[in-house]
């Protein structure tokens, strides 16, 4: 089964993966007002993944907005955002005298499913402050992690060498590399994901047509991050299961369903390619226990 990129909003968190995290405030409000409210959030993040045991690969804090690139090494991160988010809003509200939410609802999670949604997601987070006219060039916001990623001796607690080697292995190389991609790419036009979900997916779609200019052929089939799931076997055992609401099937089941819906299908499609009436596919799942 092919693979494809996606935002979604129902989350399927599982440790390991890496998702590309959005957090805004309400309306048009700010939660950076001044600099020291910057340093603040990045000192809080320096030891936020420390605590929560989390990598991140790409950052950019906006004015009233954030974006994180990072993998979950567990199944903790509705806990750690809300460690980050309660941190920073008390500060920031005993600072400004002020009393409500900072913060915007529910944080949204992309999952990365492979190395072109990596690698995008990285580049349109660095991209964002250009695009919305903050900056004339990405590389001169001084709240993201762009800097870390084109001066290859800069040192920091954002992961760049996993993204980086994707580039190239030589990680001066891949600095220059990565420094050309985002001017290239700059001049692609997208949505905010903050009002398109499928924003960064049609950005990947775009740049993947100019990656060979930038990439070796070997680096561009090299996987990084994917985990290879034979989907089209398990959904084959899945049809010619006699017994398919067994208590032996229930956890085969579960996880065959939360991958199909990590690719993008809905519980339509899930039913259609599981050869399973709606009625069915909604009554297995409800006698799956969580």
């Amino acid at each position: 089964m092919k693979k494809e990129i996606f935002s979604y909003r129902r989350k399927i968190i599982q440790a390991g993966e890496i998702y590309h995290i959005t957090q805004r405030a309400p309306g048009k409000e700010i939660i950076f007002v001044e600099d020291a409210d910057y340093l603040n959030m990045l000192s809080l993040l320096k030891e936020w993944v420390k605590e929560f045991d989390i990598e991140i690969f790409s950052l950019c804090l906006m004015p009233n907005h954030y974006h994180l690139l990072l993998r979950i090494n567990k199944p903790n991160l509705s806990q750690a955002m809300q460690s980050l988010n309660t941190t920073y809003a008390m500060r920031f509200n005993t600072k400004y005298k002020r009393k409500g939410h900072v913060f915007c609802g529910v944080y949204r999670a992309s999952m990365c499913l492979d190395d072109l949604h990596f690698l995008g997601s990285s580049l349109y987070i660095h991209l964002n402050p250009q695009k919305a006219h903050l900056v004339e060039k990405a590389e001169d916001y001084r709240w993201s992690s762009i800097n870390v990623f084109i001066h290859s001796e800069t040192k920091s607690f954002v992961n760049k060498e996993f993204i980086l080697q994707m580039v190239n292995e030589d990680l001066e190389k891949a600095s220059s590399l990565y420094k050309e991609m985002l001017e290239n790419y700059s001049k692609i036009k997208y949505d905010s994901i903050l009002e398109n979900s499928k924003a960064v997916v049609g950005f990947c779609k775009q740049i993947f047509r100019n990656l060979p200019k930038f990439l070796s052929k070997r680096l561009i089939n090299k996987d990084f991050i994917s985990k290879e799931v034979h989907l089209d076997e398990m959904i084959e055992e899945f049809k010619k299961k006699k017994r398919k609401n067994a208590p032996e099937n229930k956890k085969a089941f579960l996880y065959l369903l939360e991958q199909l819906k990590s690719r993008g299908f809905n519980m339509s499609q899930i039913a259609k390619i599981l050869n399973v009436s709606r009625p069915s596919l909604y009554n297995l799942t409800n006698k799956v226990e969580p």
